[in-house]
C-alpha cells in the first residue's frame, strides 16, 4: 500500500462569496466546485490518495432504499440503546433514514443507514420476547404508554418487512486506515451533511476524522469500523449531497492586539458607588433603619463643595415616621 503523499496547500483565489448551508454565514468555497465536487479532480489537486474500500464498514453495493416518509418501524433510542421504540421516517437521502421516536419532539432526530441492525420492521421486538418501551423524555405520563402505543399503531402505515436488510456488513479485521487517507464522513454536528475529510489521527481502533477546509471544531474520533465514515464516491453511488469543502477561518491580527498589557479591563477600575460610604453595604431585610450621619446620609445631587460649610457641625437626620390611617377613616 503506497504511503499517503502530504497535502499541499491550495489557495482558492477566484473564490465566490456565498452563503453556505453548514453554518449560514458567508464562506468562500472554491468556484470550480459550486454546484458540482469532483473527487477525482480535488484528490488530484491535493496530491492526496483515498482510503481503501476494505477499511470501511460498508456494503461494496450500496442498499437500496424503498422507505417512504410517514413509515413507522421499530429502533433503537440513541439515547437510551437498551430500549426499543416506534419511530417515524420523516426524511430520507440517499441510502439514509432520518427517524423521530413517537412520544418525543423534533428536536431529537436521528439518522440511520437502511442496513442498520438497530431499525427493525414492526412486531419484531415482541417476536423476540421483548416489550417496547417509551422514548427517554417521553411527554407524557409514563403510565399512559399502552394507550398512547395503541393510537399510534392504529391505522398507521407500517414498513414492510421485504425492504428491511437482513444484516450488516461485516466489520474489518483491523484499523487500516493511514493519516492523510481520504474518505466522506457524517458532520456529527450537523448529522444530515455528509462532507470531504481526511484522517487527521490514529489512536488504537479510533480514527480522527478531520473535514477539509473547516476549523477543529467539527471533527471528531470514532471506532475505525464506524457507519457514519464512507469510502471516497459513496455518495455518489448512492444519490446523496455531498458538501463541498470549506476554507479555514483565520483571526485578523488585530484581535491579538488585545491581548497585549496595554489594554485594561473594566475591573481594574471600579466605579465608585455615588450616595454611599465607602464599605457600607445595602441593608439588608430585617434589620432596623439606623440613622445614617455625615454628608453620605444626603443625596448625592446634594453634595458639592458648597453643600459643606466649614465650622458647622452636621446633625443627625431625622425620618419622619409614616402616619397611619385616622380611626373611624375608610
Amino acid at each position: 500500500m503506497r504511503k499517503p503523499v502530504p497535502q499541499k496547500a491550495i489557495e482558492w483565489k477566484d473564490a465566490r462569496r456565498i452563503k453556505h448551508a453548514r453554518s449560514g454565514r458567508p464562506s468562500r468555497v472554491p468556484s470550480q466546485y459550486q454546484g458540482h465536487f469532483s473527487w477525482e479532480k480535488y484528490l488530484k489537486e491535493t496530491g492526496a490518495i483515498a482510503a481503501p474500500a476494505s477499511c470501511f464498514r460498508q456494503s461494496l453495493t450500496p442498499p437500496v432504499n424503498e422507505f417512504k416518509a410517514g413509515m413507522k418501524l421499530e429502533a433503537q433510542d440513541p439515547r437510551n440503546t437498551t430500549s426499543t421504540c416506534i419511530a417515524t421516517v420523516v426524511g430520507l437521502t440517499g441510502s439514509r433514514l432520518r427517524l423521530r421516536l413517537d412520544g418525543s419532539d423534533n428536536k431529537n432526530d436521528f439518522w440511520r443507514l437502511v442496513d442498520s441492525s438497530e431499525i427493525q420492521p414492526i412486531g419484531n421486538c415482541e417476536k423476540n420476547g421483548g416489550m417496547l418501551q417509551p422514548p427517554l423524555g417521553f411527554r407524557l405520563n409514563a403510565s399512559s404508554w399502552p394507550m398512547f402505543l395503541l393510537k399510534t399503531l392504529n391505522g398507521a402505515e407500517m414498513a414492510p418487512s421485504r425492504i428491511f436488510h437482513k444484516q450488516e456488513p461485516p466489520a474489518p479485521e483491523q484499523n487500516s486506515f493511514q493519516v492523510g487517507m481520504k474518505l466522506e464522513a457524517v458532520d456529527r454536528k450537523n448529522p444530515h451533511f455528509i462532507c470531504p475529510a481526511t484522517v487527521g489521527a490514529l489512536r488504537g481502533v479510533e480514527v480522527l476524522v478531520t473535514f477539509d477546509g473547516w476549523r477543529g471544531a467539527f471533527d471528531y474520533y470514532c471506532r475505525y469500523d464506524s457507519r457514519d465514515i464512507f469510502p471516497v464516491g459513496w455518495c455518489a453511488l448512492t444519490g446523496d449531497n455531498l458538501q463541498p469543502p470549506g476554507t479555514k477561518v483565520v483571526l485578523p491580527k488585530s484581535l491579538g492586539a488585545l491581548t497585549d498589557g496595554s489594554v485594561e479591563s473594566p475591573a481594574m477600575h471600579p466605579t465608585p458607588t455615588v450616595g454611599r460610604p465607602p464599605g457600607q453595604r445595602g441593608r439588608k431585610p430585617g434589620r432596623r433603619k439606623t440613622k445614617v450621619t455625615g454628608p453620605w446620609g444626603q443625596k448625592a445631587s446634594a453634595l458639592g463643595p458648597q453643600s459643606i460649610q466649614p465650622g458647622k457641625e452636621l446633625g443627625p437626620i431625622k425620618i419622619p415616621k409614616k402616619r397611619g390611617p385616622k380611626p373611624g377613616s375608610k
